[in-house]
This record gives structure tokens, C-alpha cells and sequence, in this order.
């Protein structure tokens, strides 16, 4: 595969806002929940001062609250913050407003020169314990401000974090694809390496037969000559013996030599098919290298789907179906012919030998069809025959490694 995943794609694309938007309300109710308990322990700090009346309980309030706020670092960073502070009737002790009646005070908790007179501490002091005494009521709201230092950081981090996941995606494909075609490129070079050992064997092969068919015309000239000979040498009973015995030792030499020539024409020809056999799967890997990775997944795909709509009772390693697909197309007949037979449960299948995996469990049978073709299966305890792979005798030692190394 060539190509990045679609949903991987949208997961990139739509996870990072998704992730943001939940980061900022998680972190939200934090900072709120946090402050909450801060400003439950600060709002009143000088409980002495409040009860002996000296000054408003809203002066301490307001007074720790800004001083809470002074030392919040978190507000160059974008997290607002909203206190409000009522008494259990609702009247509003924080954010304070000035009423008429009551006491006015600064930022810093001063009174104003002119109200000092008027003030009343067993008033404040008695006002001050009873409000205190029906609980107050504490409101916090945080809100984290858009693009600001903090909630840009959030969004540069899951940017980030997809950013390398793609690249990570990309990279592990790009090495998968890379090991695929260099795999397929030391195939063929081992096609190619073969195909020119059999020319090689196949040239021995012929100037050995040419060998003997001189041998076989040179032996006949002589049986010609021999018998000649004996005709003319009839009444010479010892010459004629003696060249009798001659004759029978050139007709042996002559059948022998016969036969080795006839054995030699029968490796000719299986060396033929098999060059043409050769010739032909390497011509498919070419065209399979063609046409790309691609196109293998879309013809191996196509090949689970028939063989599983075809076939009830066979199920199909993926190493079966891709060998099934380098075979040419008359040796995928024949195999087919084999699995079909498998499917039905036919007795007269023909089991050349068991294999054994290396941890030992269910046996590997191995089938042979059209000379040098191979098919391996096992019988599962569920009654079902899962073919292991296909392949040729070209293949052979590759198969039986595979199977050799399988769970």
C-alpha cells in the first residue's frame, strides 16, 4: 500500500479541534473547582477584625480577593476568572457597590476620612456576625480566554502530536512497500537464476544425446560391417564364433546406449516444461510488478471473495491465495480442480507426504497436481480444510520453510 488510510486521515484532521474543545472545558472545571476552594479558604482571612467590628465583612472580602488576584499568574496566560460573593438572602458582598447608607471604602480597605465618624463597630460587628452566621454563598466561574498563550499551546500540541502521527503512518508504509519489492526483486533474480542453470543443464543435456546418437549410427555401421563379415566368414567356425561373440557385446553396447539416450530425451523434455514454466511465472512477477501493489490487493481480494462464495468448506491463508495467484493460468485450473475436490471431501485425493509444523500441532499434507505443482492443507478440529499455501516445485523449499515457521 502505497497510499494513507482515509479514516486515518480524518481521525488527524478532525481529532485535534475535537480534543481541544474537550481539553478546554476538562481544564475549565478544574481551574474552577480549584478556585473554588481557594477562594473558600481566603475570603475571610481576619476573622478577628470582622467579629470585634473593625472593619465591613465586604472590605475583607474584596480586600483578599484582589490580593488573590494580584499574585494569579494564570491571567497572562488567558484564564479569566469571576468570583461573586452573596449572603444567604441574596444581597451582593462581591463584586461590592456602593449603596446609600452604606460605609464606603477603597481598594486598599481604607474608609473614607468623613465616614470614620459615623462608624459603629458593635453595628458592623453585630451585622458582620450575623451574615457570617447564615453562611455566605460563593459563586466562581472560569473561563479560558481564545487565543491566548495557553489554549494556543493546547491547539499547537494535538497539531503536533498528528502532525508525527501521520508521519509515523507514512513512514511505516513507505518501509512496508519497500520490503515488499525488494522481496519480489530477489524472487525473480532466483527465477532468473534457475532459468539460465536448466539452459545450461539443458545444452549439456543435448550434446550428450548428440554423443549418443553418433555413438548409436557408428555402432550400427558396425553391425553392418559385422554381419557382412560373418557372411563372408561362414566356414571359418572359430573366426566366426569369435566375431559372434563380438556382434552380441556391440548389440549390448547398442541397447544400453539406447536406453541412456532414451532417458537423457525423457530430462530433455522435463527440463523443457520446466523452462517454460520458469519462463512464464517470471514474466507474471514482471507483470505483477507492473501493475504495482495495488493491484495484487485488488486481484487478492477478488480471489478470497470467489474461493469463498465457491468453496463452503475450504478456508484460504493468505499465503495460499497469493501463491494461487503467481501460478499461470493453466496450472490455477488444475489447483482449482484439486481444492474443489477438497471442498467435496473426495477419498481419491492423493496425499504425497505430511509435513509437520515446529510446534508440532495439526500434520501439513501436501498434494500434488500437473507434475510440479503443490498444494498443502491441514484438517481443522471444526471438520474444515485450510489450504496453507500453493506453489510449484520451483517453490518448494520456500513453502515448506513458511509452513515450517507457522503457529
Amino acid at each position: 500500500m502505497n497510499y494513507i488510510s482515509f479514516r486515518l486521515l480524518f481521525i488527524c484532521i478532525f481529532l485535534p479541534p475535537i480534543l481541544y474543545i474537550f481539553s478546554i472545558q476538562i481544564l475549565e472545571q478544574y481551574l474552577q473547582n480549584t478556585r473554588a476552594r481557594d477562594f473558600h479558604n481566603i475570603i475571610i482571612q481576619d476573622y478577628e477584625a470582622v467579629y470585634n467590628g473593625k472593619h465591613r465583612i465586604e472590605e475583607e472580602i474584596n480586600t483578599n480577593v484582589a490580593r488573590y488576584f494580584e499574585k494569579d499568574t494564570l491571567r497572562k496566560f488567558g484564564v479569566i476568572t469571576k468570583i461573586m460573593v452573596s449572603t444567604k438572602q441574596g444581597k451582593l458582598l462581591y463584586p461590592y457597590s456602593y449603596e446609600e447608607g452604606d460605609l464606603f471604602f477603597s481598594k486598599e480597605g481604607t474608609f473614607d476620612n468623613e465616614s470614620n465618624e459615623l462608624f459603629n463597630y458593635v453595628k458592623t460587628a453585630e451585622r458582620n456576625f450575623q451574615i457570617l452566621n447564615d453562611g455566605l454563598t460563593l459563586s466562581v466561574d472560569v473561563r479560558l480566554k481564545h487565543n491566548s498563550w495557553l489554549t494556543n499551546s493546547i491547539m499547537i500540541v494535538y497539531l503536533f502530536s498528528s502532525i508525527l502521527i501521520l508521519y509515523w503512518y507514512y513512514k511505516r508504509r513507505y518501509n512496508e512497500l519497500a520490503a515488499i519489492r525488494e522481496n519480489e526483486q530477489r524472487r525473480i533474480d532466483l527465477l532468473s537464476q534457475q532459468l539460465r542453470e536448466s539452459e545450461i543443464s539443458l545444452d549439456e543435456l543435448s550434446k550428450k544425446e548428440e554423443d549418443y546418437v553418433s555413438k548409436i549410427q557408428n555402432l550400427k555401421n558396425d553391425k553392418g560391417d559385422l554381419e557382412s563379415g560373418i557372411a563372408q566368414l561362414e566356414d571359418e567356425i572359430e573366426i566366426q564364433k569369435k566375431k559372434s561373440s563380438e556382434i552380441d557385446e556391440f548389440l549390448d553396447e547398442m541397447e544400453r546406449l539406447e536406453e541412456e539416450a532414451s532417458t537423457h530425451r525423457a530430462l530433455k523434455e522435463e527440463k523443457e516444461r520446466e523452462i517454460a514454466q520458469l519462463r512464464e511465472e517470471i514474466d507474471q512477477l514482471r507483470r505483477l510488478e507492473k501493475h504495482g501493489a495495488k493491484r495484487r490487493k485488488k486481484d487478492t481480494e477478488s480471489a478470497t471473495k470467489r474461493f469463498t462464495v465457491l468453496y463452503k468448506n475450504v478456508l484460504f491463508h493468505r499465503k495460499a491465495i497469493e501463491g494461487y495467484l503467481f501460478l499461470t493460468q493453466d496450472f490455477q485450473l488444475k489447483a482449482e480442480e484439486i481444492i474443489q475436490r477438497l471442498d467435496a471431501d473426495d477419498p481419491s485425493v492423493d496425499v504425497k507426504r505430511k509435513l509437520f509444523t515446529k510446534k508440532g500441532k495439526l500434520p501439513i499434507l501436501e498434494v500434488i497436481f500437473s507434475y510440479s505443482g503443490r498444494i498443502y492443507f491441514k484438517k481443522r478440529d471444526d471438520t474444515k480444510i485450510e489450504i496453507v499455501a500453493i506453489g510449484t516445485k520451483n517453490t518448494q523449499d520456500h513453502d515448506i520453510k513458511f509452513i515450517e515457521g507457522i503457529s
